[in-house]
């Protein structure tokens, strides 16, 4: 069980079962999290400690967000398998989206009394999700067969907070929003899922296995890392 107690600047989550001292910094805020044991004092005084390194992270996720960050206008750029296109839209009697050059074009109806801009998102969402379930269940198939595995099902959620997962009875997900990715990031996700079905952990074989097949591993997760806006739209 963790205690959650917010200060200020930065919230402190005590845990029985942590040993070490981290700090997570995310859209969320700042998050210390310590074993259940450690002072109040101890935490300050680290905490200011690592001042720097906070201001620093907390610039980057900034710089991250308005780079990475989506929103809805005509002939904004939106990422479709790590390339950009801008979004047009037009009112016609079916809901539809299709790729034509640079440009994605939409076709929205008037069905709904919604802003047109909400009817866009809801249609971009709809296509996206059905193309990550496309494109990821044939990387599924193809991974698989390389990697000599197989799962006990496929699911495309909508997570908030991760890529992907992988259950202990082998039930694999994925987020749909991982289609906005370059190809190889999308492999990336889906050989460490598969990963999973072998070691249900992050430890060293886990990693060993997971860089047979996807070399540049280390690479692919530092760019996720910095697309984690993506996961808010």
């Amino acid at each position: 069980m963790n205690d959650r107690i917010d200060h200020d600047g930065y919230t402190v989550i005590r845990s029985r079962k942590r040993k070490t001292a981290a700090i997570r910094i995310s859209e969320k805020g700042v998050e210390v999290r310590v074993p259940h044991w450690v002072s109040d004092r101890w935490v300050s005084d680290w905490v200011q400690s690592k001042a720097s390194w906070i201001r620093q992270k907390n610039e980057q996720l900034s710089q991250n967000f308005a780079n990475h960050c989506l929103k809805v206008a005509e002939g904004a750029m939106f990422p479709y398998q790590g390339e950009y296109y801008a979004i047009h839209w037009r009112v016609g009697p079916k809901s539809d989206v299709s790729l034509q050059g640079d440009r994605l074009n939409i076709t929205i109806t008037n069905r709904s009394k919604k802003a047109p801009e909400e009817r866009v998102k809801a249609c971009l969402q709809g296509w996206y999700k059905a193309e990550a379930e496309r494109h990821i269940a044939a990387r599924v198939l193809y991974w698989q067969e390389l990697m000599g595995l197989t799962s006990n099902s496929l699911i495309i959620k909508n997570y908030k907070r991760r890529w992907g997962s992988c259950s202990s009875q082998g039930d694999i997900a994925f987020n749909w929003r991982l289609i906005f990715a370059e190809p190889a990031l999308i492999d990336y996700v889906v050989v460490h899922e598969l990963a999973h079905l072998v070691h249900l952990n992050h430890s060293p074989k886990f990693w060993h296995l997971v860089e047979q097949y996807c070399q540049n591993w280390k690479a692919c997760r530092a760019k996720l890392n910095r697309c984690t806006t993506w996961v808010l739209w």
